[in-house]
């Protein structure tokens, strides 16, 4: 049975926006969570494929897109990556009960990837696997790896401007947004094969994301979002504090779910070997590194199709076993 719905949910007093899209109602569920500030779930036409294979649900988190439009800004000193966190579990147990399910894949992108490890250490129950991509596991860290790469980048390409802004910043650690925006600009930017896979997207499909059609259930009606970039900045800029002091060891090596991390080779923002690293430290049912060749910090993103195939290979059989 076709599913396709978008409502708000009342989560801890505020309404916030959630869409279940998918094709065959005995799939296993997958939510999306995505970096603080970001909403992706107007962009449903570029999942499609992946409607087929899971009943895809995506989430727009306090302070971004139809829940910030419909609730309003998060008051100062209420957004804070534990309050999303509590949040997504609630969104979690909302799905569970809609759905009639036990459990769901969890995908956690970027700064999602963040919420992601602190929901499934929190709520494992809740949970048939976690998979990390744009993983951050050590900020720090993470951060001086991607300067060295991207600054490496730059000299093999002869860029000279990039060369220039990167030497003028000179290494992390940045004392302010600006300047991380500056390295970040270079360390996010699309690989190759990203702008090839994504330079393929039929045209009908961008169409329907520059003009979504006047039916589209994933969109929130009456709910106009700020800038895409604006949010996730204003976002950012409040969860600084937090997220350049994160490291994923402090929540403890032992996790109750099966693990996977979905890596772009070429991810120079959320360094792999890093992530490499953590993988082979952590403990889990089960847990692997898969690399995805020529992908960058948001291959989940601009990769989809490579991406789900490793779901269809590594997660799917797993979650369809445990979530009934």
């Amino acid at each position: 049975m076709n599913i396709d719905e978008g409502l708000f949910v009342t989560v801890h007093g505020a309404e916030q926006w959630v869409t279940i899209r998918g094709r065959d109602s005995t799939n296993p569920v997958l939510l999306l969570i995505s970096g603080a500030g970001a909403a992706l779930s107007g962009m449903a036409p570029l999942f499609a494929a992946w409607e087929r294979e899971f009943t895809f649900v995506q989430w727009d988190q306090p302070a971004a897109g139809a829940t910030q439009a419909r609730s309003g800004d998060v008051a100062a000193g209420e957004l804070s990556i534990d309050r999303i966190v509590r949040d997504g579990i609630a969104v979690t147990e909302f799905v569970c009960r809609r759905l009639e399910t036990t459990r769901i894949v969890l995908v956690g992108l970027s700064g999602g990837s963040m919420v992601g490890l602190h929901m499934v250490k929190r709520r494992p129950d809740l949970f048939c696997a976690y998979v990390g991509t744009g993983q951050i596991v050590n900020w720090a860290r993470q951060d001086a790896a991607s300067y060295t790469m991207v600054l490496a980048q730059a000299r093999a390409a002869h860029d000279q401007t990039a060369i220039a802004e990167l030497t003028r910043i000179g290494p992390p650690p940045y004392l302010d947004v600006a300047t991380d925006a500056i390295k970040s600009k270079y360390a996010s930017a699309m690989t190759s094969a990203e702008q090839a896979a994504f330079g393929a997207v039929d045209p009908a499909v961008m169409a329907a994301l520059q003009s979504p059609p006047a039916d589209a259930r994933y969109i929130a009606r009456g709910a106009t979002a700020r800038d895409a970039r604006t949010q996730a900045m204003a976002a950012y800029t409040t969860l600084r504090d937090e997220i350049v002091a994160f490291d994923a060891r402090r929540l403890g090596l032992d996790f109750d779910v099966p693990m996977f991390f979905f890596q772009g080779d070429h991810d120079a923002y959320t360094v792999t070997s890093e992530v490499a690293a953590y993988e082979s430290e952590i403990r889990a049912p089960k847990k692997m590194l898969v690399l995805i060749e020529g992908g960058g910090h948001s291959c989940l993103m601009f990769m989809r199709d490579e991406f789900l195939a490793l779901l269809i290979r590594f997660v799917r059989p797993l979650a369809t076993q445990m979530s009934h």
